[in-house]
């Protein structure tokens, strides 16, 4: 998930653009993993950015938590 987290240029800044608390997505950032629940919004906060996310890059990056 680091590359997704990555996208962004602080926990803040996704946090802001998620309209999430900072710790909340600083707990993620620290598990490791970003509940699927989230998909569409960080897809649709990507795109805001000016980023390409997908949906599939997302699914992959959770498929190697589970490897």
């Amino acid at each position: 998930m680091e590359p997704i987290f990555n996208l962004w240029p602080s926990i803040a800044a996704l946090s802001r653009d998620l309209g999430l608390s900072p710790s909340t997505v600083g707990a993620w950032k620290q598990r490791g993993s970003i509940p699927g629940e989230y998909d569409v919004a960080l897809v649709a906060a990507a795109k805001k950015r000016g980023f390409t996310l997908k949906y599939k890059t997302l699914a992959t990056a959770r498929a190697k938590l589970l490897e």
